[in-house]
């Protein structure tokens, strides 16, 4: 994965949904590639506890004969989650609760970063 092509996309993608608060890509580890948030946080924390949530939700769908997790988008009291992962990469993207309209852009954009 080109880490400079990764943070482009991710870039541009904090640019064209201004309530996305935060992206952070890591490999399928938990060992963060590129992250930006608008405020600090441990993104190396955060990319772990989605990857615990990737494979939770692959033992789910093996279980189901549903293949494995592409997206899930989590809503909290005061904003949201949305994780994409391919093969090679996990993308996490951050919105406050201004964001809930653009959550399906958000996801459709990490579908395409993540399959880079």
């Amino acid at each position: 994965m080109d880490k400079k092509v990764l943070e482009q996309k991710m870039s541009e993608l904090m640019d064209l949904v201004p309530e996305c608060e935060g992206l952070i890509a890591s490999d399928l580890t938990g060992n963060v590639l590129v992250g930006q948030t608008l405020t600090d946080m441990d993104h190396k924390l955060l990319a772990k506890h989605c990857i615990t949530i990737m494979n939770g939700s692959n033992a789910l769908g093996e279980n189901l004969g549903k293949g494995i997790f592409k997206t899930t988008t989590i809503d909290y009291e005061n904003g949201f989650v949305v994780v994409g992962s391919s093969d090679k990469v996990v993308i996490i993207a951050l919105a406050g609760l201004d964001g809930k309209a653009s959550l399906s852009l958000i996801k459709r954009n990490l579908i395409k970063i993540s399959n880079i």
